[in-house]
């Protein structure tokens, strides 16, 4: 039986002892030299994409692969960066934006059975196929991005390489070299890959409701060309859980995470001068509170998520009004595909899939 508690988990309970506010201060530093690189060199637009890549990748953080932050963070910078160059160049085509998708979600799907840091590299390269697939503009804007992506995610590495030097150098531990640790983690990587990838029945039903719901949310809004509709896809990927319990409390947190972030967007619209200075002061402080709230509370992740892209916005060129208009449009219609979707699929075809499978 649906218990209230069930639904409200990600919105009500706050575990303030999981709170991370010094984890992320490096990648928030990385954050904002990203965004003023781009400022001073007059490509405010390339300093957002690196920015937001940098943001991406500081996320490895509280993600480790096979023990190694460093690991983590570089097969994520590739991921991303692969996923921004196929979804560019296919973003012409509506079959091949869903042909992409559709294995974005495979690939995703399938991470999720290893653990949860490979499920969260899946999700990010989802997640950047998703958005690369919505701009159509040709190889050089393509390469472009995908270079800005990689210049981010390598910047975010730098930064945490020399946050660890100096950090063994205080602890005057010894250190195992790069040259001998990177190589033998990769090894390690790919046995528990050759090893641990199991295509479950709860595995391939997760997957394949995570395709069908992408490739819908995805094909309506290409469609009926819904300005930055790539939030909707976008949205029903991040909420979509393998329990729909966890679906519909996940949805419920990010809709009333992003309603909340999107109302104080509006209300500082009206009550702030936006100055460079003032935007590039909220993105940084709206990235850092992701970072540190991360795992406390989801609709208040989703809150600060919100305030950050839509200041980050500033610099490609949106209106903080329009921006945080369109969000709220697109996470709602997502996050409802998502949920209807995830009860279809409850109703009828998850309950086959089980007699299938005894």
């Amino acid at each position: 039986m649906l218990k209230f508690l069930d639904i409200s988990q990600d919105t009500t309970a706050f575990p303030w002892a999981k709170r991370t506010p010094y984890a992320g201060l490096p990648a928030v530093g990385t954050v904002a030299v990203a965004l003023l690189i781009g400022y001073l060199a007059g490509h405010e637009a390339a300093g957002a994409i690196a920015a937001g890549a940098a943001y991406t990748i500081g996320f490895a953080v509280f993600h480790e692969t096979l023990a190694s932050r460093m690991l983590s963070m570089a097969l994520a910078t590739l991921g991303i960066a692969s996923a921004t160059l196929i979804g560019s160049i296919g973003a012409d085509w509506t079959v091949a934006v869903l042909f992409v998708i559709a294995v974005a979600a495979v690939n995703y799907g399938l991470l999720t059975s290893i653990s949860a840091a490979a499920g969260w590299i899946g999700q990010q390269c989802a997640i950047y196929v998703i958005v690369s697939s919505y701009f159509p503009l040709g190889l050089h804007f393509a390469v472009g991005r995908t270079a800005m992506v990689l210049l981010g995610g390598a910047m975010q590495m730098i930064t945490y390489a020399l946050t660890d030097l100096f950090q063994h150098r205080k602890d005057a531990g010894p250190v195992e070299p790069l040259a001998v640790r990177f190589p033998a983690r990769i090894r390690e990587l790919w046995e528990k890959l050759r090893h641990e990838v199991r295509i479950t029945g709860d595995t391939a039903s997760y997957t394949l409701r995570l395709a069908v719901t992408l490739l819908f949310s995805t094909a309506i809004y290409r469609h009926f060309h819904v300005r930055n509709g790539y939030w909707s896809p976008m949205t029903a990927l991040l909420v979509l859980k393998p329990q729909w319990t966890a679906t519909l409390s996940r949805g419920i947190a990010r809709f009333l995470g992003t309603l909340a972030g999107a109302g104080v967007a509006l209300v500082l619209a009206h009550t702030v001068s936006y100055s460079t200075p003032v935007v590039f002061a909220l993105v940084v402080v709206c990235a850092w509170g992701c970072y540190a709230l991360q795992a406390v509370n989801y609709a208040v992740f989703s809150l600060f998520t919100t305030l950050y892209i839509v200041f980050l916005f500033h610099f490609g060129g949106f209106s903080q009004t329009s921006a945080a208009h369109i969000r709220l449009f697109n996470t709602a219609l997502g996050g409802a595909i998502a949920l209807v979707m995830d009860s279809c699929w409850k109703l009828w075809p998850a309950k086959k899939v089980r007699v299938g499978n005894v």
